[in-house]
């Protein structure tokens, strides 16, 4: 039997995938366009993620392709030839986009979790944040800001909650380079789930935040340096137990009550790390948990570096604030979208969702934009079909992962124990009260 040309299947492909994304967030009811408007809340979604997903090195090379995407894919349709329109558009509603998609992805990642929606009692999310470089432009300079080291470009700042039982995205926050990864978290965990647990490393411990996490009923564990001082019972030459109860007290906040923690020390090959938690009794969060929990955390460095590295877009090429955040967020998006799809085919072959492999669902997007406008009816396999291909290699490593020692590889020193004082007899007594009043 003949079968269809490859162009028509995947231009049906992808615009059924967008509709049901549009229509499952109701975009249109919320986004009301002019009534000469050319950018559509669908239409303007899927230049979204084609762009997203598009491998070409400049933004006008992306959208002349796209436009052209689009017109197969939306057969009739004229595309304005405008990038700077497109631009616009995007930029004013993007973040409608993001918001309205969020919760139709967060309850496909809770549907396709299934059994690994908790990790032995809880509803696990990492959370990390990352710096993205724009252009040098004055405009770039004077909205963005730099929060790097000296004669760094302008940049954007993005704080990811991944969750661990997928390794799937659940929520992001992103501003200029000067925001804070505690505050974007402080945001994001207003929405987290009931019996959510949030692990990170060592830079969001900090007392506000604990305090906010805790009144909020959100529980921890964070990594912990030798940039803190904690106060014990016992000086840290002689806590030898495992568990330790521990105060987060620091002298800007001694009128108000003492941020009361577990102290966890885990060996990491020949590293010694130390975690700190709300979960006071060790029944509810063990040691060995804490260190399975702690390990995965690593899931969302790769998650930076499936959008950095994989997708090509460590650095954003827009020349203003409003649309250098619009191509952070739409590209954000379009990998948070590829990457439930994605899961989607994979869990209809009953695959380990942490299988997925970033790389090869972005040639297998790559492939299909390459050929939707391709007159030829070549043999290709159909677009979901390649996603449910989409995982990590399986071989067995026989040597260790280490690259040579280039001379631009960085060897931070490690992270030094925190500082643990001893509690005296007035720190005691004021805190005590303090505690019971609160």
């Amino acid at each position: 039997m003949a079968r269809r040309p490859v162009r028509v299947a995947y231009a049906l492909e992808l615009r059924d995938a967008i509709a049901d994304l549009s229509r499952s967030a109701r975009l249109p009811e919320a986004m009301a366009v002019h009534g000469n408007a050319q950018w559509t809340s669908e239409k303007l979604l899927a230049a979204c993620l084609l762009m997203s997903w598009h491998e070409g090195q400049t933004l006008t090379s992306r959208f002349e392709h796209v436009r052209e995407l689009l017109e197969v894919i939306y057969a009739g349709w004229m595309a304005p030839a405008s990038y700077t329109g497109y631009a616009t558009a995007l930029a004013g509603k993007v973040h409608l986009l993001v918001t309205r998609l969020q919760s139709v992805l967060q309850a496909r990642v809770r549907w396709l979790a299934g059994p690994r929606w908790r990790i032995a009692s809880w509803i696990v999310f990492a959370a990390d944040g990352s710096r993205f470089e724009s252009p040098r432009t004055h405009a770039n300079e004077k909205g963005l800001g730099c929060a790097g080291k000296s004669r760094t470009a302008p940049q954007i700042f993005q704080t990811t909650l991944l969750h661990l039982g997928t390794n799937s995205i659940w929520d992001f926050r992103c501003g200029p380079g000067t925001d804070s990864e505690r505050r974007h978290l402080e945001d994001m965990a207003r929405d987290l789930p009931p019996g959510s647990l949030v692990t990170a490393d060592g830079g969001f411990l900090g007392y506000e935040l604990c305090q906010k996490l805790t009144a909020q009923g959100i529980s921890f564990l964070l990594r912990v340096g030798g940039n803190i001082t904690l106060l014990a019972e016992q000086t840290q030459s002689r806590i030898q137990r495992d568990g330790e109860r521990i105060w987060l007290w620091p002298r800007a906040q001694s009128s108000a009550p003492p941020c009361v923690l577990r102290l966890l020390r885990l060996k990491r090959g020949p590293q010694e790390i130390y975690l700190v938690t709300n979960v006071l009794e060790a029944s509810k969060l063990t040691r060995v948990q804490a260190g399975e929990i702690y390990r995965r955390r690593w899931g969302i460095e790769v998650t930076y570096r499936s959008v950095k590295q994989t997708l090509n877009r460590s650095a954003w090429l827009s020349r203003t604030p409003a649309t250098v955040l619009a191509e952070h967020q739409g590209t954000l998006l379009g990998f948070w979208i590829l990457q439930v799809i994605s899961l989607q085919e994979l869990s209809r072959k009953r695959i380990d969702p942490r299988a997925w492999s970033p790389a090869r669902a972005r040639d297998a997007c790559r492939r299909v934009l390459r050929h939707v406008l391709s007159s030829v009816a070549e043999r290709q396999r159909p677009w979901r079909e390649q996603l449910a291909q989409s995982v990590q290699d399986r071989y067995l490593r026989l040597r260790p992962k280490r690259a040579r020692d280039w001379p631009h590889k960085k060897h931070d020193p490690p992270i030094q124990p925190p500082r643990i004082l001893k509690l005296t007899l007035s720190q005691r007594q004021r805190a005590q009260r303090l505690l019971k009043a609160a």
